[in-house]
């Protein structure tokens, strides 16, 4: 299967293909033209693009820190004490296209996105992992990939107050009731 698709480096031209696709299939809104002008443009983001036939069928991309959607500092602490000194990137967005989901573009992006965050020293790698009202969760097998996984929890109503910072969840709107369940992976 990975044949008939390459796994690439996002560059700074594939933003407003990176930001029509978020829109369409994760959240919209005016932050995320934003984020991902700040995200492409720092060294240490880690992001690739999985393309057929030059179109960008799905997207991997981890910034430095611990960086949780709308903030949740109390969460971000919790986070650090169990990390350390350690060297942490946050999962910001996975995505494949729905005609080439289940055909392993994701295994073979977060591959490619491993290689690069041991290169940079990372040891952990925060997931939010995107929970529908329905309990669906579209990326549970991320995870799933790493031997070492700790598992913070599922947090109900994570995104509730996200309208506040330019995003809207394409399910709920405005008021988003969508929850995430965090995950800190071990990178090795």
């Amino acid at each position: 299967m990975k044949g008939e698709f390459a796994i690439r480096p996002m560059a700074w031209s594939d933003l407003n293909e990176l930001v029509r696709l978020h829109g369409r299939y994760l959240n919209y809104g005016d932050g995320i033209q934003s984020h991902f002008e700040e995200t492409l443009a720092d060294p240490d983001t880690v992001a690739v693009k999985c393309v057929r036939n030059g179109e960008m069928i799905g997207l991997d991309i981890y910034t430095r820190g611990i960086r949780l959607s709308g903030g949740h500092p109390e969460l971000c602490a919790a986070i650090a004490a169990i990390t350390g000194e350690a060297t942490v990137y946050t999962g910001d967005a996975l995505l494949v296209v729905p005609a080439w989901r289940r055909r392993g573009v994701d295994a073979a992006m977060l591959e490619t996105c491993r290689e690069t965050l041991r290169r940079k020293g990372a040891s952990y790698v925060l997931y939010e992992l995107w929970v529908h009202p329905d309990g669906r969760v579209p990326a549970h097998h991320t995870v799933e990939r790493y031997e070492r996984v700790i598992d913070l929890g599922l947090h109900r109503d994570f995104y509730v107050d996200f309208d506040h910072y330019g995003y809207f969840c394409p399910i709920c709107g405005e008021k988003c009731r969508c929850g995430a369940h965090l995950y800190l992976c071990h990178v090795s």
